[in-house]
């Protein structure tokens, strides 16, 4: 598989999970990739995914920080 079809299907889970109302609660960086934590509000379920691409994990990056423009 190519690094970029590898991102296109880290991508789509982590849309999905947005698209689905969960956000970003942890990122937990190391040697094997990120982990990434999502939560839905009101719920206490939490779902990760590992990350192994590094524009997947670029986009991830990109998503908390449009969430914390659009706070302010």
């Amino acid at each position: 598989m190519s690094s970029y079809q590898a991102f296109l299907q880290e991508k789509q889970l982590i849309d999905e999970f947005v698209k689905n109302g969960y956000k970003i609660t942890a990122i937990t960086g190391s040697l094997d990739g990120d982990k990434v934590e999502f939560q839905k509000e009101g719920l206490m379920k939490m779902k990760s995914i590992l990350l192994l691409n590094a524009d997947s994990r670029k986009y991830v990056t990109t998503l908390l920080i449009k969430r914390q423009l659009q706070k302010q």
